[in-house]
């Protein structure tokens, strides 16, 4: 009998959320947060930004749905703000079926409410989606609007509650009914709150968003992650250890196990160490090979044997796969998540958009990144680097974790030298440079020299040779060469090298009655800085820990000595770990009659909290100091 009630009672369960969400309303008499004194002077205020999201998965007649409600109210305190929150669409993820409520009011600093009629809200230009725009707008007026929409299913979603403005109150709720299941991932800005049956997230008083150098930005945003699944099975599923079995049963599109099989004898890989085998096959694989770009169609008449053409990201996947098993190397399929963006749920697989599927190969303690075109076998990619990868043994059947570390900053080295030299008439100069960059920033130099050499467009190639050579600096290139261009000198960490001869557009030159300033700081190219950022709300995160070792030479000319060079005398330490610190240290010596100049910048770390910020500002603010820095000449005098 407890049986048979409960099956009655289901379905009056499973509607009550959905009719819930539907015949949401605001209060009729507006009623908000009192706005703290630290807020009341800004360009404006959010104070309250609710939404709703409800699933419905049924296999009887109501089918598949979700509904959103979005609910927001703003206070402009500054007419520059008006045009931010004034527009406003009922739409989301291009999902959208049908608005099924659009309401709208104005409430004025006398308390005074106007309801926007039916007729101000409007279709907009996408079927379905009704937008409505708040006219007569005023300084101190509160812009609020919620509306329900109707959508298609989707797997997971996002939702930002962090703005340009502070939000005084801001709530998530996620409900589902039928076989849905569901759950959802705070920032730690929110709070688990359960009522009865209901559970929903609420923060108050988020910061607004600080745009900073060097930072997690994305990872750092006030968000919301949530996952639907069909069923409460298919939440089981997404855990690592089943989402892994089941990856690994797809199929490529483009070749079977046998062509694997054949391309590895080609390779002729027997006798070979397993580093030696890994190497020959991703240097192939990586040589030969492309990556389809997104909307292109699919060749029918691929041939893995041709030695060319292109494959599916799955397919590059399987390519790998088979390869390794075929050659009995023990590996772990991994899945990374970029550190910018986020890191890896410990329980479930979340989201695909997020997250990058690679190998790792335990006895070599090295990686394999089959969709990355420019990164090779070896260290993990810099995104990758001090963070966590879940990996699966398809051989023993068992999950791994791997800890990921952080490559050292003498893996990732630019060098360069420098020969300056003045014009006859002294207006202009000429730097013979000499490039050499390893590491990180080498992989991928390398890469778009040689994607942007195959192009029938050259002035983009001259444009990378120039940005490389002097960034941001406006110079005419005259000539350069490249060595070291082919992807085989990713594995030994050979340099990538630019020789180039370039001559000044913008002046190097300054004169000063009869003194003759040279701005030999310019050489090393245009330099961030950070000399309006005084305080830090977030940790510095930089892409790769790394070094810079320049030299330059300016040749004096003739009739000329130097008066002076302090300014590009320059020595700034951290005070912090020494195995971790930063540091930029500049000197100069006279020899015979040039100037030799050596800069040695250091970052060894690619964190560094915020506590010492001040010491990282100063450090990286030098070489923009330097940047700037010039060097004094005047005339010999005669005897």
């Amino acid at each position: 009998m407890k049986k048979l009630v409960l099956i009655l009672l289901f379905p009056f369960f499973v509607n009550v959320h959905a009719q819930e969400i539907k015949s949401y309303t605001w209060d009729a008499v507006p009623n908000f947060q009192k706005i703290p004194e630290e807020y009341k002077k800004l360009p404006a205020i959010v104070l309250f930004d609710k939404r709703w999201v409800h699933t419905r998965i049924n296999t009887n007649m109501y089918g598949f749905a979700k509904f959103k409600m979005e609910h927001f109210a703003v206070k402009i305190n500054e007419t520059s703000e008006i045009t931010k929150y004034n527009k406003v669409t009922a739409d989301d993820n291009n999902t959208i079926r049908d608005t099924k409520d659009f309401h709208a009011r104005v409430i004025k600093p006398n308390g005074d409410v106007r309801v926007l009629s039916e007729t101000q809200i409007v279709n907009s230009d996408v079927k379905n989606v009704k937008s409505t725009v708040f006219e007569g707008v005023e300084k101190g007026d509160i812009l609020e609007y919620y509306f329900i929409v109707k959508e298609n299913p989707t797997s997971n979603g996002l939702e930002i509650y962090q703005k340009d403005a502070p939000v005084l109150h801001a709530e998530f709720t996620l409900t589902d009914s039928g076989s849905a299941a569901s759950k959802v991932f705070a920032s730690p800005e929110f709070q688990d709150n359960h009522i009865k049956n209901k559970e929903f997230f609420t923060a108050d008083n988020i910061q607004p968003i600080v745009e900073e150098r060097s930072s997690k930005k994305f990872k750092n945003l006030v968000k919301v992650f949530y996952l639907i699944t069909g069923t409460s099975q298919g939440m089981a599923a997404r855990q690592w250890n089943p989402f892994f079995k089941e990856y690994i049963k797809f199929r490529p599109y483009s070749f079977s196990n046998g062509d694997i099989k054949k391309l590895i004898e080609k390779l002729d890989l027997k006798d070979k160490s397993t580093d030696e085998k890994i190497i020959i096959l991703d240097e192939y694989i990586k040589t030969h090979y492309e990556l389809y770009s997104k909307g292109e169609s699919l060749a029918r008449d691929f041939k893995l044997l041709d030695g060319k053409g292109k494959m599916r990201p799955e397919d590059f996947m399987y390519l790998y796969k088979y390869a390794l098993e075929t050659l009995k190397i023990p590996h772990e399929i991994i899945a990374n998540e970029d550190r910018f963006l986020g890191e890896l749920d410990d329980e479930l697989m979340t989201f695909y958009e997020f997250t990058d599927f690679n190998y790792y190969i335990r006895e070599t303690n090295k990686y394999i990144f089959p969709n990355s075109a420019y990164s090779p076998y070896g260290n993990p990619s810099y995104e990758f680097q001090d963070t966590k990868a879940k990996g699966y043994n398809s051989a023993k059947k068992e999950s791994t974790t791997i800890f990921i570390p952080v490559i050292s900053s003498d893996f990732t080295k630019n060098d360069t030298e420098s020969i300056v030299t003045l014009n006859a008439d002294l207006s202009k100069v000429t730097i013979e440079k000499k490039i050499s960059n390893t590491g990180y920033p080498a992989q991928i130099m390398r890469y778009s020299y040689n994607d942007l050499a195959n192009n029938e467009e050259k002035k983009d190639l001259l444009d990378l040779v120039k940005s490389i050579s002097m960034d941001g600096i406006e110079v005419k290139l005259l000539e350069h060469t490249v060595e070291n261009l082919e992807f085989k000198n990713n594995y030994t960490n050979a340099p990538f090298i630019i020789n180039s001869k370039v001559e000044s557009v913008e002046s190097f030159i300054e004169k000063a009655g009869n003194l003759l300033m040279v701005n030999l700081g310019k050489v090393i190219g245009s330099q961030n800085n950070l000399y309006q950022e005084n305080t830090r709300k977030t940790d510095i995160d930089l892409k790769y820990a790394t070094e810079y070792h320049n030299k330059i030479i300016f040749n004096i000319p003739k009739g000329y000595q130097v008066d002076h060079y302090e300014d590009l005398v320059i020595d700034k330490v951290m005070k912090y770990d020494e195995s971790k610190n930063c540091s930029f240290k500049s000197t100069v010596k006279i020899v015979d009659n040039q100037v030799i100049i050596t800069i040695d910048e250091k970052y060894k770390s690619i964190n560094y909290p915020k506590e010492l910020y001040q010491e990282y500002r100063k450090v990286y603010n030098a070489s923009a100091d330097f940047n700037k820095a010039s060097i004094v000449l005047k005339p010999i005098k005669k005897k």
